[in-house]
């Protein structure tokens, strides 16, 4: 075995021992030359936080490719700029996309527009393909047969029935999917909701649907019907469970709250589903006053580290995340940033205000922000700290920008953990955090109206009024 092929042995062996194989899409981009074109992985659908697991530049033929590692078949999540398209991809598969601009007659959103893949040579086996067909098939039946007058009518029933056995006829020889086999069930599932005459009871849908299904944490299907069974629900379960689940907050123990949950008919087979409903349950009411929050986040951290099933562990972990984000009150995340000159941290902030800015100096709107916040630094400076940071680029001129704005601008490697502990995925976006390193808001006001024709012009102009009072210099 020559030196090339040995390396390319081990290669091989390091990946698919840790069940990692290499999965690569090629895409088309016209109107993002230039751009960043990223790839994103759901990390779980308790959370729904993602993790980026790839990127690359358009080139100027409007061609980029990724390539990235995944362990099982997943719904990744594609993002440039404010728009984002979803796929499915299987592990090791490749895929050939257009990435297109969103529809000119779809209205900004802030969180980011949606836009529709298209894809090139995508075989019939392909789970997109699958996914996509039966999906269409899906929603044509609801918009042929279902109406709010007719959900309780024995017609609507017998026609579901009639398109089950259809389903199951047509998709009979796929028993070896088990993405999509688990798909097209609890999207089925989701159908049996819609009606009443005739209708399962909540016990007998898990009968059938949960209790003897392993749990599939990467299947957005199933996960959703999961979340949507069991939505509030420890408000439905009875007092006596109720109360056993309290006292196993109070006294700060996964195990107690577990055993009471078990008592739950819906609840007693599955240890594994059991302890992620608990985990739902404790992130639905860590924000009711009449729960320790403390002693919540103290349950999702012995979690976290000691449970049982990797899954949740992670769940627990990012609970623990959402929950004490970038919230009104909370701490602010620490960050370490050089400007050139100093290297800056949250306790450097000269016991101001810091107003946090991330943006996108190349875009036009972007650029349109930062001019009309110039004259607002120039009224609040002595009062607010204000601070730019942004991805480091070779296209974008560093001295230029430094000269051009007058607060401090900072040029940082995408890498820096700033822009995942700070939830940056829009740009511009905003962060106040007060003289004591706590949030404010997350996210801040800019230099644009709001809904209320606010701008973060008047909280400053409250923020100098307060210090000046002398009634601002504590929290």
């Amino acid at each position: 075995m020559n030196k090339y092929n040995l390396f390319f042995f081990f290669h091989l062996l390091f990946f698919t021992s840790f069940g990692q194989v290499i999965t690569e899409i090629n895409g088309y981009a016209p109107t993002y030359v230039g751009k960043e074109v990223e790839i994103y992985q759901i990390l779980d659908y308790i959370t729904y936080r993602e993790e980026r697991i790839a990127s690359a530049t358009v080139k100027a033929d409007s061609t980029f490719s990724l390539v990235f590692n995944l362990d099982e078949t997943r719904k990744l999540v594609i993002k440039s700029g404010n728009n984002k398209a979803n796929i499915f991809a299987n592990a090791g598969g490749k895929y050939e996309i257009l990435f297109p601009e969103k529809n000119k007659y779809d209205s900004y959103n802030p969180s980011g527009n949606f836009v529709e893949l298209s894809f090139f040579n995508l075989p019939k086996e392909d789970i997109n393909y699958k996914i996509l067909e039966f999906n269409r098939w899906n929603d044509e039946f609801v918009a042929t047969y279902y109406t709010k007058n007719n959900a309780d009518s024995k017609f609507f029933v017998a026609r579901l029935d009639t398109f089950k056995t259809a389903v199951d006829r047509y998709y009979h020889s796929d028993t070896i999917d088990k993405y999509f086999n688990y798909h097209r069930r609890y999207m089925i599932a989701k159908l049996d909701d819609l009606r009443f005459t005739g209708n399962r009871n909540q016990y007998e849908k898990y009968d059938f649907y949960l209790k003897s299904t392993p749990v599939y944490y990467q299947n957005e299907a199933y996960m959703e019907y999961v979340n949507h069974f069991y939505e509030k629900l420890l408000p439905r379960i009875n007092s006596e469970v109720n109360n056993l689940v309290y006292l196993g907050i109070v006294k700060s123990s996964p195990t107690l709250i577990s055993k009471a949950l078990s008592r739950e008919y819906t609840l007693t087979k599955q240890y594994k589903l059991r302890e992620v409903i608990m985990l739902k349950i404790l992130s639905e009411i860590y924000h009711e006053r009449d729960y320790p929050q403390t002693n919540i986040i103290s349950i999702l951290d012995s979690v976290s580290k000691f449970g049982l099933f990797e899954e949740n562990r992670m769940i627990a972990q990012n609970i623990r995340f959402r929950l004490t984000e970038l919230t009104q009150g909370a701490k602010a995340p620490d960050f370490l940033l050089n400007d050139g000159e100093k290297v800056r941290t949250l306790s450097s902030t000269d016991k101001k205000y810091l107003y946090l800015f991330f943006v996108d100096p190349a875009s036009v709107e972007n650029q349109k922000q930062l001019n009309l916040l110039k004259p607002i630094f120039e009224r609040y400076k002595e009062s607010v700290q204000f601070m730019m940071v942004y991805k480091d680029k070779t296209d974008i001129d560093y001295t230029k920008l430094k000269n051009e704005y007058p607060w401090t601008v900072i040029a940082t490697k995408e890498s820096n953990s700033i822009f995942r502990s700070y939830n940056v995925t829009t740009y511009p976006s905003y962060i106040l955090i007060d003289p004591f390193g706590y949030v404010v808001n997350a996210p801040a006001l800019g230099p644009l109206p709001n809904g209320n024709r606010e701008t973060i012009d008047k909280v400053f102009y409250l923020i100098q009024k307060a210090l000046k009072e002398g009634n601002g210099s504590d929290r």
